[in-house]
């Protein structure tokens, strides 16, 4: 194991939390549920960033609120270079991956470390503490002599570089196309780039992506910022933003949800594992409500924070992958959340909804497991497509 980055500590949970919901939650989730009933406790029961976009999750006890999120969450990405444009002399354009066409991205694993000022080696211009901290990420490497991926590599990233660590290091501004936006984004390197690092190489390699292959940060000052059904920036006080989510900057769904969907596969399709939260990837997992409660909630408070809970999170097949080996399914659960909870118009025809997005009320905040839920107002929901 490579040494720990200077001046950091890793962000993990404490002992004392119990882990919860990376694996099989169904008899977890049936426990809590007998616990609190009656009890009207709502609260969190997990929290979670992923700070490349389609990796694996990282699991913190409290985490700061920020415009476009959870801090930490999605704000490295990958992608691939498209095509060029017949008769241009152009490169092609730069285009974000997801778990919904490489499913291994599951299995690189990513750690985040903060500064320490209790580190002996914590000084104000240590480069990682000028960077805010560092990621760690671990990915399968191919085993000499067995050709397996049964190995692994390591490599780290500054998290937020600074103006002089971004010269140094070569890094440039580039598009990269996330949805139907085009950020201006920090290319961090490049396959088709001479001083490439043989990491690039090798994630491509295990990806099996055929084209040039990259790794985008978002810049700052550059975020996407959103409208549809978020609160306008009259009413937020400031412009909603997200850096490499897909909508919106977060996402909270209700652990009683899932496990009803797993009850229902269970029924459906005997010899389908145990359904894990995790598959949905979401930052705020609550208990002590019932299943699809959240459905109608239009504003809550998390500990001390507002939040606007914006429109239901509609599906696409990406809770087919399995977080723990990035094996993907053909069809579910996809397939069984299809036959109930086709519930929004706006959403589309055979469109699943589990889940909701929210955005911050304020720009600034923080939440932490065991912050308890309040239910400020409830009211219908109408998903906006892009």
């Amino acid at each position: 194991m490579a040494a720990s980055p200077r001046a950091c500590k890793r962000l993990e949970l404490s002992p004392k939390v119990e882990r919860t919901i990376w694996g099989s939650i169904k008899h977890f989730v049936s426990s809590i549920l007998s616990f609190n009933q009656g009890s009207g406790a709502c609260a969190v029961e997990s929290l979670w960033v992923h700070p490349i976009k389609s990796c694996r999750a990282v699991e913190v006890e409290e985490i700061e609120v920020q415009s476009a999120g959870l801090k930490f969450d999605r704000r490295y990405s990958f992608a691939f270079q498209k095509d060029s444009v017949e008769g241009s002399s152009q490169a092609g354009e730069w285009e974000f991956v997801t778990q919904r066409k490489y499913g291994r991205l599951a299995n690189i694993q990513v750690e985040v470390w903060v500064p320490d000022p209790d580190s002996l080696d914590y000084a104000p211009g240590e480069p990682n503490v000028q960077s805010d901290g560092v990621l760690v990420v671990r990915y399968p490497a191919l085993e000499q002599g067995t050709g397996e991926y049964e190995a692994q590599k390591s490599f780290e990233l500054p998290y937020c570089p600074t103006e002089g660590q971004i010269r140094n290091q070569g890094y440039t501004i580039e598009k990269m196309n996330i949805w139907k936006d085009s950020p201006d984004s920090l290319l961090i390197t490049s396959t088709d780039r001479t001083d490439s690092p043989p990491w690039i190489h090798d994630i491509q390699a295990y990806l099996k992506c055929s084209k040039p292959f990259a790794l985008f940060r978002v810049a700052n000052g550059h975020e996407r910022e959103v409208f549809r059904d978020a609160p306008s920036k009259e009413v937020l006080g400031y412009q909603s933003v997200v850096g490499f989510a897909d909508a919106y900057p977060l996402h909270i769904l209700g652990l009683a949800s899932v496990e009803d969907l797993d009850r229902r596969l269970t029924n459906i399709v005997p010899w389908f594992p145990t359904t894990s939260a995790s598959r949905f990837r979401a930052n705020i997992y609550f208990r002590g409500a019932p299943a699809y409660a959240e459905d109608s909630w239009k504003r809550i408070t998390i500990g001390q924070q507002i939040f606007h809970v914006v429109c239901r999170t509609v599906r696409c097949a990406l809770p087919n992958t399995d977080q723990l080996t990035g094996k993907k399914h053909g069809s579910e659960p996809s397939r069984t959340m299809k036959t109930y909870r086709n519930i929004d118009p706006g959403a589309g025809k055979k469109k699943a909804c589990m889940g909701m997005q929210m955005v911050p009320a304020a720009e600034q905040g923080s939440i932490k497991v065991g912050d308890k839920i309040v239910i400020l107002e409830e009211g219908e929901h109408h998903y906006t497509p892009e």
